[in-house]
C-alpha cells in the first residue's frame, strides 16, 4: 500500500504538474484574501501539501518523511492553538473587537494578490528566472511574492507566521533543486516548527489583547 502511494505521488507532480501550479495559485491568493483565521490556515496547509508533491520525486524517501512529519506538526500547532481560541471564545470575539474596522477590505487584498500574480509571471519573463524550469520558476516567483504581501497586509502575527513559512518554503524549493543534505533539511524543518510555535503565540497573544481592548471589557 505504501509503496502504491508513492508511486500515486510520483505519478501526480509528474502528469499534474499545471493543475498543482493552479492550486498553488488558488491557495497562495486565498492565503491573501481570507480573514477567517480557519480558512487561511486550510490555505496555507494546501499550499505547502502541493509544494511538497511538487518536489516529492527529486527528493529521497528520507527528505519526503521528514516533510510529512513537520507538515503535521505545524498543522497541529496552528489548527491546535486556533481551535483552543475558538473554545474560549477568544477568536470569535478577536473577530468581532474594536480592530475589524481598519482591517484591508477585499477588494483591496484582492487587488494585491492580482498585482501579486502579475509580477510573479513578469519574474518568469527575466534571465535569472529562465534559468530555472518553467514551473519551479514560476512557483518560487509567486511563493516568494504570497510571502512579502503576506507580511506587508498581515493585521496579527497568525499572518506574518504564514508569510514568513511560505517565504521559507520559496527557498526550500531553490535549495531543492541541488543535492539537498538530509541534515540541513531536518534543522530547516525543526526551523519551521519553532516558528509554527511562535506564530501560534503571537497570535494567542493578539487575540487575548483585541479581546481585553473590546468596549465590553473596559472597566
Amino acid at each position: 500500500m505504501l509503496s502504491a502511494l508513492l508511486h500515486t505521488l510520483d505519478s501526480l507532480a509528474a502528469a499534474r504538474a499545471l493543475q498543482l501550479i493552479t492550486g498553488l495559485v488558488v491557495c497562495g491568493a486565498t492565503l491573501l484574501m481570507a480573514s477567517d483565521h480557519r480558512l487561511t490556515l486550510a490555505a496555507f496547509l494546501a499550499q505547502r501539501s502541493i509544494i511538497f508533491i511538487l518536489l516529492w520525486p527529486t527528493l529521497g524517501i528520507r527528505l519526503d518523511l521528514v516533510n510529512v512529519i513537520a507538515f503535521f506538526a505545524i498543522a497541529l500547532v496552528l489548527y491546535g492553538t486556533e481551535w483552543r481560541l475558538r473554545c474560549t471564545r477568544i477568536g470569535e470575539q478577536a473577530d468581532t473587537g474594536w480592530g475589524q474596522p481598519f482591517r484591508m477590505s477585499l477588494s483591496f487584498r484582492a487587488l494585491a494578490a492580482a498585482l501579486g500574480l502579475l509580477v510573479a509571471y513578469g519574474a518568469v519573463q527575466t534571465y535569472i528566472i529562465k534559468l530555472l524550469p518553467p514551473i519551479v520558476g514560476f512557483a518560487t516567483a509567486w511563493l516568494f511574492v504570497v510571502s512579502l504581501l503576506s507580511l506587508l497586509l498581515a493585521s496579527g502575527g497568525l499572518g506574518a507566521g504564514l508569510g514568513a513559512l511560505t517565504f521559507a518554503d520559496a527557498c526550500r524549493i531553490l535549495y531543492a533543486l541541488g543535492q539537498p543534505n538530509l541534515l540541513v533539511w531536518g534543522l530547516w524543518n525543526v526551523c519551521d516548527v519553532l516558528l509554527a510555535l511562535g506564530t501560534s503565540y503571537l497570535h494567542s497573544a493578539g487575540a487575548v489583547t483585541t479581546t481585553d481592548s473590546a468596549p465590553g471589557r473596559r472597566l
